[in-house]
């Protein structure tokens, strides 16, 4: 079974991460691929690398930056968007990661219905 309402939500909070902490000069691609009982998709920008540090807790609520860092977002957000996707990714059997280069950032979902 799928949740359409929760796999946009999980589809839009990754796309406007990628808008928000990517390079304004390039864009975001979105690559889709759906498969008997399962859809596989992956988002991809390019801006600033993400540190290991950071990636190692980019999907734990209410972080973003350094450790120290909480609820610090001038934009008004909470630093949740990444860990309501892990956990909409989770809610569907699926799995989420993130890799970062000096290239590009690039975030592969999969979910099973």
């Amino acid at each position: 079974m799928w949740d359409v309402n929760r796999l946009n939500q999980l589809l839009g909070n990754l796309v406007e991460n990628a808008i928000k902490y990517g390079s304004f000069s390039s864009p975001v691609r979105v690559l889709l691929n759906e498969l008997p009982g399962e859809v596989r998709f992956s988002i991809h920008n390019h801006g600033p690398k993400i540190e290991p540090l950071m990636l190692a807790q980019i999907f734990k609520p209410l972080k973003r930056g350094s450790d120290n860092e909480f609820l610090s977002g001038m934009d008004g957000s909470f630093g949740l968007g990444l860990f309501i996707a892990s956990e909409i990714t989770n809610a569907h059997h699926g799995d989420i990661s993130v890799t970062s280069d000096d290239v590009e950032t690039v975030l592969p979902c999969a979910c099973h219905g």
